[in-house]
Order: structure tokens, then sequence, then C-alpha cells
């Protein structure tokens, strides 16, 4: 074959997906700290060098309805548009959103590395029965129970943030299905941007390793306080 018959291969890509929740009850410092935090990551990724494949990015919504904020798109170039604070808190479509995104093989490639999926929420989802919420039984939701059983979404790298008081630890504890992976909880919209650094850091840490696939593995976690990580 000679040199003009060479075509570079496309760089693999490792998709994130990020699940925001842009409730009523974000309005205000929280809603400007994520906007602030997921531009400050978009920055320290695309500035990442040294990596096994490029890095795509999505942001889905919930808050008062489902929406696609960014569809899954490489990152360099990348502008997000402000997330906006209003209604409830949908978190269950958000799961089957993000699964159906997963399970589809024209959004995420076959070549793709096990994405990551990101939550974010400062409550407990409203699509949630009562009795679910009383017995803290989430494994038992059917939209988690669609995340935890898809042939894909099963396996991602699932990393979550809970913000104040009403956060629920139990939820994004389900959410998350990994002892070995901390939620990490934080009192106000100052430990947003701490804990989307580590949320850089693991993904970046993943493509410098001999396997991007390898999930289990996160980066240290050393700028959040240890009574805001639950085990």
């Amino acid at each position: 074959m000679g040199l003009n018959s060479y075509v570079a291969r496309e760089p693999r890509p490792l998709p994130i997906f990020i699940l925001a929740d842009t409730s009523g009850s974000m309005r205000g410092e929280k809603i400007n700290e994520l906007n602030l935090a997921l531009r400050e990551m978009l920055n320290a990724l695309n500035a990442a060098d040294d990596i096994r494949g490029k890095f795509q990015l999505s942001v889905i919504a919930f808050g008062g309805e489902v929406k696609l904020i960014q569809p899954l798109a490489d990152i360099n170039g990348l502008t997000l548009s402000e997330l906006n604070a209003s209604g409830n808190t949908p978190m269950g479509q958000a799961f089957e959103a993000v699964t159906e995104m997963i399970e589809d093989r024209e959004v995420v490639s076959s070549r793709a590395y096990t994405p990551t999926i990101v939550l974010i929420s400062d409550g407990l989802p409203t699509d949630c029965s009562e009795e679910m919420y009383r017995r803290k039984n989430y494994f038992d939701w059917e939209p988690l129970k669609l995340l935890h059983s898809g042939e894909r979404s099963s396996r991602c790298q699932r990393l979550a943030l809970g913000i104040g008081e009403d956060a629920d630890a139990e939820m994004l504890k389900a959410f998350i299905d990994n002892p070995e992976v901390p939620v990490i909880k934080t009192k106000d919209a100052a430990g947003i941007t701490k804990f989307f650094r580590w949320v850089t850091m693991s993904t970046v840490a993943r493509m410098h390793s001999i396997n991007p696939n390898d999930t289990g593995a996160v980066a240290p976690i050393f700028d959040i306080d240890a009574e805001d990580i639950v085990i």
C-alpha cells in the first residue's frame, strides 16, 4: 500500500453525558455555578494532551421537562448553551433519555470507549412514587432498572453530586451502583466546581490509562471535604 493510500484512523471517543438538575430549586447561585463549572470542565478537557482518543460531551437537563441541551459532539470548538432553572425534577425521564442515547449506535459509536454519566441534583425526583421514597428501594425503580440493565448503559462509569440537605444520598448511590465509587455531597453551590474538577480528572485519567474502558478507577479526591464523601 502506498503512502497516498494511508488514511489516519479517527481517534476513539470517550462520551461524557451530563444529567443536570435544572428544576426551580436550582435557581440563582447554584445554576450559575453549574454553568461556570461546565465551561471550566470543557476547557480542561480541551487542554488535555497525550490521551488515547478524544472526548465527546452531551448535556441533558431535567427541569419541568427533559431537554437535550447539547447533543453528543466532539468537544473541539464546542460552545455550551446556558442552563436555566425552572419546574419540577423529572429525573427518571432523564435516566430513560440517556439510556436510549447510549444504546443507540447512531449516537454512541460502536468504536467509542465506555461512556461516563454524571448526575447532579439538589433534590428528589418528582417522577418517583412516594412508596419508593419511603422504602428507599430505588433499585426497583423502572428508569434505574433500565439504565442498569442496558447492554451498554449498564457498563458506564457513573458519578454523582448531591447539593444541599434535600438531595437523597441513597438515590444517588443507587444511580452509581458501585461500592468503589463514592457519592459526593455539598452544602452549597461552592462544591459544584470542586466536583466537576474531580470528574474532569477522573475522565482524563481514564484516557491516559492503558485501558480507557476501565470505569472502576476514579481520580484521588483531594479537594473535597471528608464529610462530603458518602460511601
